[in-house]
């Protein structure tokens, strides 16, 4: 593939599923000797790197510009101008459903320039099959969930600190869960951080004594949210039970050293974890909040007891777990990506 590609998006820190997404997805394009560059857009970047792809696009050269994580607002002008003065191939991977909230809360001239951004873009890629989009054409959207395999290094337990091979050693059964940072969602815990704390509180409560959950935050952001999950912590007498680690790791490690992992968002994507646990042999546990891929055990929204209840029967049948989920597979996406990278580059939508 000759023409360059301009990929916009964060990278590892913050470890979250866009930004690791996107770690493995710029190796693969190393290894297939693709010709692209990677402009960060995470926060100590962003007004930086914009400037470098809105003035190096400024030419007739067939780019595309593949832009992840994306917002609507104050940007869409100056990619508008691209796109229609430039011809440049514009992609949005479009990573959760907050992609609408963020579009509902436009002014109407911005709405008006989304709109006319979004009807002019070469091509959208949902990591989701049940996003709803409504003005953004159906021949221009393609469902690639944004799975990659970890690598070796990423899954290895051997890697992990001491910290976590104490735990495991302590408890008969651990679970973990993960929160790329503390966030909220129509006003909720998005990562269901107080529901983790919950349910550790009903498991001891009802006899399950060995057992113990990693909540893997590697970045905060909200301190004094944290410090009143700390003290619900302490408030449940759960210290021994109930552990959090704030720096950033190979989340797939993690997953590999403790028995299933727990997923409780109240709003998601594709989640990279859920497929990790998976294909490692651990069952998953997660929210009904969007379509889940293959084996994933199903709790509905925000309900601790239906959390409870499905977490319980998983520890009570686990042989009976893993064996549901030993010969589920998932695909690598990656090569599906570059096929549209190519579609969109031989003037197909």
């Amino acid at each position: 593939m000759k023409n360059a590609i301009i990929i916009y998006g964060i990278l590892p820190p913050p470890f979250g599923g866009v930004s690791v997404h996107l770690k493995r997805f710029k190796k693969y394009l190393e290894d297939s000797k693709i010709n692209f560059v990677f402009l960060q857009s995470n926060n100590s970047y962003r007004k930086h790197m914009f400037r470098n792809l809105f003035f190096s696009q400024i030419s007739f050269q067939k780019n595309i510009i593949h832009l992840h994580g994306f917002q609507t607002g104050k940007k869409l002008p100056c990619l508008l101008f691209l796109m229609l003065f430039f011809n440049k191939k514009v992609i949005v991977t479009i990573h959760n459903d907050r992609f609408l909230l963020d579009y509902n809360s436009l002014k109407n001239i911005q709405k008006v320039i989304a709109r006319i951004f979004y009807s002019n873009i070469s091509h959208i890629i949902s990591v989701k099959s049940d996003s709803k989009f409504g003005f953004i054409p159906d021949n221009k959207i393609s469902v690639i969930p944004a799975f990659i395999p970890p690598t070796p290094d990423e899954t290895d337990i051997k890697r992990l600190p001491d910290f976590f091979h104490k735990i495991r050693h302590k408890h008969k059964f651990l679970i973990t869960s993960n929160v790329s940072r503390i966030s909220f969602y129509k006003n909720q815990d998005l990562y269901g951080f107080d529901l983790s704390i919950e349910l550790m509180k009903r498991l001891i409560n009802d006899g399950y004594k060995n057992i113990g959950l990693i909540c893997v935050i590697p970045d905060i952001g909200d301190y004094d949210y944290f410090e009143k999950m700390q003290n619900l912590v302490k408030k449940y007498n759960l210290e021994d039970n109930f552990h959090i680690y704030t720096k950033p790791i190979a989340y797939p490690a993690v997953i590999n050293i403790c028995d299933f992992f727990i997923r409780p968002t109240n709003t998601d994507g594709d989640a990279l974890s859920i497929r990790e646990a998976i294909s490692l042999q651990k069952p998953a546990i997660a929210s009904d909040v969007c379509k889940r891929p293959e084996g994933t055990i199903l709790f509905k929204n925000r309900n601790i007891d239906d959390l409870y209840i499905k977490t319980a029967d998983v520890i009570n049948n686990y042989k009976e777990y893993k064996k549901r989920i030993e010969n589920i597979k998932f695909e690598d996406y990656a090569e599906k990506i570059l096929e549209v990278y190519k579609k969109v580059l031989n003037g197909g939508e």
